[in-house]
């Protein structure tokens, strides 16, 4: 692949250098298809595209050769070369935008204007062959056949086979009927009557002038018979086909195969390695996760400690000093579970003096928000009454019903359960059992105070008009109250 490229480097320069830069730019791109990392040949293709005007084209063929080969490449120089004068890059990007607008001109039919841009085009960029195409071609389109002619014979100066130039030259020629006169010379191979056309003949390099360059066309072989010319051509193509079938493409192949085979081997082992340090990473952080986790629960643990024994001491102080009420307060706030040793016989020991004054507390807070409706605080403040003294019947009667009255059904069927359970002579005669929702935990449990039923079979209940029970009052508060609100046995206990 490197000798096919070299070769057509080789074929490419010979025609840059008597200019026939189409030529030029076709080998070097085939050079390139073989070998992209041919520097010569994309460096050379650089310069003939500048050659023709293509600027933006031939600093990015020098762009690429300068990323491929970053040093000793002469491509840095000829970008550093563009790059210091910024005068020429200004030139070079209003002549785009110039030919880009007649070129719109020119679709548009204002072959005027067109004319006028590519005028100011060719001036700024003498070299840009598709410049003169265009000019050209407006010229054919308005038939001005000489105009056409001339811009025609400066584009042949620049790019002597340009397919182009040719082609709008020969439709010049038909319309005026006159050939044009390149500048260069002809030559006409001699052949003698003695020497037949079957011969090959050598012919000597042919030299012509064009503008003010002399150009030598490589010397050729030529055979005067079709049928020999193809035959070499097709023997020529068959062993070019089978070279390459037999030695190269067997070599690229494996070449291939071992480079995609080496890529998977090293993505497998470096991924195989990034999961290995991922797992360890993440076992890693799950320990310390755990040691952070375990400490906040150490510290947690250490200051709900801390804060019971702060209450606990506040407590003994208060009830040292005579203020039960205040250390039932404190002591209510202590949660008996964190302390241990003689943190919880002290708790013990105060908690059995002020244990009435605690649950009185609770009770007149209960009783006095379930006089005034508030069933969510009576719930919570009778909740606490009844657990920290579960004989007292009112406290169970009461937070029952503030249950049943906020709805929650689950709770007042345990309470009324606990009422029946504990009172049950009491419970009879309040007829509590009507109120409960799952009468089937009364018939387990035994007791006698099972409701009334009307003829129906429904429960007949001791309520006031809106159901709630005959001790309330129909807002649901209770009737027998104190001044404040609080049942007038509220202090029972």
């Amino acid at each position: 692949m490197v000798r096919i490229s070299n070769l057509l480097y080789n074929e490419g320069l010979e025609k840059a250098t008597v200019r026939d830069l189409s030529g030029a730019v076709s080998c070097l791109k085939r050079s390139l298809k073989f070998n992209k990392e041919n520097i010569d040949a994309r460096n050379l293709l650089g310069l003939v595209y500048y050659e023709t005007g293509e600027v933006v084209s031939a600093l990015s063929e020098w762009v690429i050769s300068k990323n491929i080969m970053p040093e000793n490449n002469a491509a840095n120089l000829y970008i550093s070369r563009l790059q210091s004068n910024k005068n020429k890059l200004d030139v070079i990007n209003q002549t785009i935008r110039k030919y880009n607008q007649a070129l719109q001109y020119c679709r548009q039919g204002d072959d005027d204007m067109a004319v006028m841009q590519l005028k100011r085009v060719l001036t700024q960029n003498p070299n840009l062959i598709k410049g003169y195409h265009l000019l050209a071609l407006v010229y054919l389109k308005q038939q001005e056949y000489e105009k056409a002619r001339r811009l025609l014979k400066k584009a042949a100066q620049i790019d002597a086979t340009n397919t182009t130039t040719l082609r709008y030259l020969n439709e010049v020629e038909e319309a005026t009927g006159v050939a044009t006169n390149l500048g260069r010379k002809k030559y006409r191979r001699q052949v003698t009557p003695a020497e037949p056309h079957t011969e090959k003949k050598f012919l000597g390099p042919v030299t012509y002038m064009s503008g003010n360059d002399t150009i030598i066309q490589p010397t050729t072989f030529r055979d005067s018979s079709s049928v020999a010319t193809f035959l070499n051509i097709f023997l020529g193509f068959v062993l070019g086909a089978a070279l390459i079938w037999f030695l190269a493409i067997p070599s690229n192949t494996r070449k291939i195969n071992q480079s995609a085979n080496q890529q998977v081997t090293d993505a497998n082992t470096k991924l195989a390695a990034e999961s290995a340090q991922v797992d360890a990473l993440e076992a890693e952080i799950e320990g310390y996760q755990a040691q952070i986790d375990e400490a906040t629960q150490t510290m947690e643990e250490a200051q709900n400690k801390a804060d019971g024994y702060d209450q606990l001491l506040s407590a003994a102080v208060k009830f040292l000093g005579g203020d039960e009420s205040g250390a039932a307060t404190e002591l209510a706030e202590v949660n008996a579970d964190s302390l241990d040793g003689n943190g919880k016989t002290l708790y013990d020991t105060i908690m059995a003096s002020v244990k009435s004054t605690i649950y009185t507390t609770q009770y007149n807070e209960g009783a006095t928000a379930y006089a005034q409706g508030d069933y969510a605080t009576a719930a919570e403040k009778l909740a606490q009454a009844v657990e920290t003294d579960d004989n007292q019947y009112d406290a169970w009667y009461y937070l029952s019903f503030a249950y049943y009255n906020l709805g929650d059904t689950e709770n007042a069927d345990k309470a009324f359960e606990q009422t029946i359970q504990k009172f049950p002579a009491q419970a009879q005669a309040a007829n509590l059992s009507q109120y409960v929702s799952d009468q089937s935990v009364l018939t387990s449990t035994g007791n006698a105070g099972t409701a009334e039923t009307n003829a129906d079979g429904t429960q007949t209940a001791e309520t006031n008009a809106d159901g709630t029970p005959v001790e309330t009052n129909a807002d649901g508060t209770m009737a027998e109250t104190n001044a404040d609100g609080t049942p007038v046995d509220g202090t029972q206990g």
